[in-house]
């Protein structure tokens, strides 16, 4: 096989794997809360999977890019807790958040945080 066809071979299978690499998508996050410095966390449930783990995101207030696997993807929720409070959760359908991104260019949330 000719040494050119090779690599071009190598390389077509390469981008095809990097384009199929989990169905990942970028997102543009800001969540909030009222009052700040509460701890913000993110979970996408998949298809098979009814106990996520929560990924730590930072203090509020939090504003970031994040990278979601979709691929299978049946809900994605954000929860904000802090001592002394009630911890607050918001659940979007993964075709809800996608589309709710789409709309505004970012996901905002800005929960209150009710005293126990």
């Amino acid at each position: 096989m000719n040494a050119y066809l090779k690599i071009a071979l190598v390389i077509a299978t390469c981008l095809t794997l990097a384009a199929c690499g989990g169905n990942k998508r970028s997102f543009a996050v800001n969540v909030h809360s009222d009052p700040l410095g509460a701890y913000a966390l993110m979970q996408v449930k998949y298809k098979g999977d009814e106990n996520p783990e929560w990924i730590y995101l930072g203090p509020t207030p939090v504003v970031l890019d994040k990278s979601v696997r979709f691929d299978g993807a049946t809900t994605v929720s954000l929860k904000v807790i802090r001592p002394g409070f009630y911890e607050q959760v918001k659940t979007w359908k993964a075709k809800e958040f996608v589309r709710e991104h789409k709309k505004f260019k970012k996901i905002s949330w800005v929960p209150n945080m009710v005293k126990q």
